[in-house]
């Protein structure tokens, strides 16, 4: 459960440097120093330690491609696009979903099975989830339907795709390290060359943003997008999508204390089930995998 709370506290803050420096930064083209610095980082620790280490990636082509189109670019450059446009509430939808797409893509391509208390766990803890942001987006805005809500679903799916292509090249002993370097160095490429063209260029040199910057480097790729895929071999592919439940929980709580943005007593009510639910959904993993069930 300490990996799981870890990757979740990491995870959380890599999301808020990302919303911290969409201020300083153009999106696009934060995404292509974050993608190549970090995947340069990752090969470079990985070939220092382990220089016989090989990839197949002519033998998986297929395989690369999915992890790397939906893995890394799609869901780094979609969310670019709708990062400045949501308030902040809106985009932590994205996180109550991933979990329920995850487990209905896996069951459905790779027959991953969770018992009765898993999906029942899985499927209550999602609708808290959601209930609780649609009631507070609701008193934020009078209108839920733009654009950006039908994107944040579609990212979801994305992401669920990915890392279910991701999962299954760690399952053919592909080494994490490089899946995950070549996938960010790609996105990086993809990202600046879109941000020439598209972007209105803003790149600041203060060093606070820079420093918030190397803080989503570590905690966000170094550490959780690594860890995460080195784990797909340990917990299935549902349970490691939970890594950003806590999200929507502790940014209402930053919001509150640091931008005093007042949340209704119904959103902690709602919102509270749901992390329990999720908590009691890895315990259940956990006993199958110990065969106590």
């Amino acid at each position: 459960m300490l990996k799981i709370l870890f990757l979740s506290v990491c995870y959380t803050i890599a999301f808020y440097s990302s919303t911290i420096l969409s201020k300083h930064f153009s999106p696009l083209l934060l995404i292509g120093f974050r993608g190549l610095i970090s995947g340069f980082l990752l090969l470079a620790i990985r070939y220092s330690y382990e220089k016989k280490s090989k990839t197949n990636l002519i033998k998986y082509k297929h395989q690369y491609t999915y992890a790397i189109v939906f893995g890394f670019i799609a869901p780094f450059a979609l969310n670019a696009t709708i990062l400045n446009h949501l308030p902040m509430i809106d985009t932590t939808i994205l996180y109550t979903v991933e979990p329920i797409i995850t487990y209905l893509l896996a069951a459905y391509f790779f027959r991953e099975r969770l018992n009765k208390k898993q999906i029942i766990y899985l499927f209550l803890g999602t609708s808290f989830a959601f209930a609780a942001i649609m009631i507070e987006a609701e008193i934020e805005r009078v209108s839920l339907v733009s654009w950006q809500e039908p994107l944040i679903m579609f990212i979801a799916v994305i992401m669920a795709i990915g890392w279910l292509a991701i999962g299954k090249l760690t399952h053919l002993n592909e080494p994490e390290d490089a899946i995950v370097g070549i996938g960010l160095i790609t996105t990086g490429i993809v990202a600046a060359v879109l941000s020439l063209h598209l972007e209105n260029i803003k790149f600041s040199t203060d060093t606070v943003p820079i420093l918030i910057f190397l803080l989503m480097i570590f905690f966000g790729d170094l550490i959780v997008t690594r860890m995460r895929t080195k784990l797909s071999k340990q917990y299935s592919t549902t349970l490691l999508s939970l890594i950003c439940i806590f999200v929507p929980f502790i940014t209402a709580l930053h919001e509150q204390i640091f931008n005093h943005r007042q949340y209704s007593y119904k959103f902690f009510l709602i919102i509270i089930p749901s992390l329990l639910c999720f908590m009691a959904f890895y315990f259940e993993e956990t006993k199958v995998k110990k065969g106590i069930l």
